[in-house]
């Protein structure tokens, strides 16, 4: 599974599908056997997976990095991800596995005891947390897909860099530092009259947005996945029939996620588009997986604009243009 190539699934228009990559990290029992814990990652996210390769120690590194390696002219750090969820396994790397990750800009390699193999599957088959999972922002499962009579645990790969790498993490944005966003009195009171909804499957991504909109005057409704945010949508529509106004006294302009459990960001986009109450709605794709293709695929669908994760500094000012605050 040396070249994994990337999937366009996960953008092709109105699928609402992807195919996730399950791997293994073998935990070890008080009494000395083993027990097998499943987890998943987006193939999509994944560059290659390799044997484990030779490692230099990186100086004051992070406690779960175990040294960083070379490969293909990138230097990339190797992260212990057993040790950063605080599964004790085997310390013998012989047999272990290196899972090569590309996304939000950056590279890194996660250490792992086994990969098994590629699932295809639906939107719809990848299930929200319980609520005792879903429970903060410190949460590092964002889905969950049964196979084969077990839980596959889909990580929040995001969440674990930025702990790996707070210097890198969008969390260090702060919006009232940006002289290129303007806060004053009028932006301020202008932005209070506007409602955005946040659709995030990861609590510590939807934070970080709703920090930096609210930060900036915006109103923010939040949903945790597509299908969350399509009821509440629709929620407004039958309101907004009761009352004979319009669903724009209860929403002005959404950003969503692209990877989500129940229903993608682009199958979102493809239902709001369908339907008249939200066909003229902005609707920003903020996105790690943001290429030039899947870009293209979102503007064909009907995103106003997208955003690469993790540049959430272009996110006030483009949503300031898209609710036109500015003429």
């Amino acid at each position: 599974m040396n070249d994994i190539k990337k999937s366009e699934i996960l953008t092709e228009s109105g699928t609402n599908e992807l195919e996730i990559i399950e791997f293994h990290l073998h935990k070890t029992l008080p009494n000395g056997g083993h027990k097998v814990c499943h987890y998943g990652i987006n193939v999509a996210k994944v560059r290659e997976v390799i044997r484990v390769p030779e490692t230099e120690d990186y100086p004051n590194a992070q406690a779960h990095m175990v040294g960083v390696f070379s490969l293909r002219d990138n230097l990339i750090p190797l992260v212990d991800l057993a040790s950063w969820l605080g599964i004790p396994t085997c310390d013998d790397l012989t047999n272990k596995i290196v899972i090569v990750t590309d996304f939000n800009k950056m590279i890194n390699g996660f250490l792992v005891d086994t990969v098994l193999s590629i699932h295809r599957v639906s939107w719809e088959q990848v299930e929200s947390p319980s609520q005792f999972l879903e429970a903060g922002e410190q949460d590092c499962v964002v889905a969950v897909v049964r196979r084969d009579g077990h839980l596959i645990m889909i990580l929040d790969f995001e969440k674990i860099i930025a702990d790996i790498n707070p210097e890198l993490s969008m969390d260090k944005y702060d919006v009232t530092q940006d002289k290129s966003v303007v806060i004053n009195d009028n932006m301020l009171a202008k932005r209070q009259a506007k409602t955005v909804m946040v659709v995030d499957d990861s609590a510590f991504i939807r934070k970080m947005i709703e920090k930096t909109l609210q930060s900036a005057g915006y109103n923010i409704l939040d949903a945790k996945d597509g299908q969350d945010a399509l009821e509440i949508l629709e929620d407004f529509v039958r309101l907004a029939e009761e009352e004979g106004g319009s669903v724009e006294n209860f929403v002005d302009a959404i950003v969503s996620d692209v990877e989500m459990p129940r229903m993608d960001g682009l199958h979102l986009l493809k239902r709001l588009r369908d339907s008249s109450h939200y066909a003229q709605t902005p609707i920003v794709m903020f996105s790690s997986l943001m290429s030039e293709g899947n870009r293209q695929k979102a503007l064909q669908l009907g995103a106003n604009d997208t955003i690469t994760k993790p540049e959430i500094g272009r996110m006030v000012a483009m949503i300031d243009d898209l609710v036109e605050l500015n003429k």
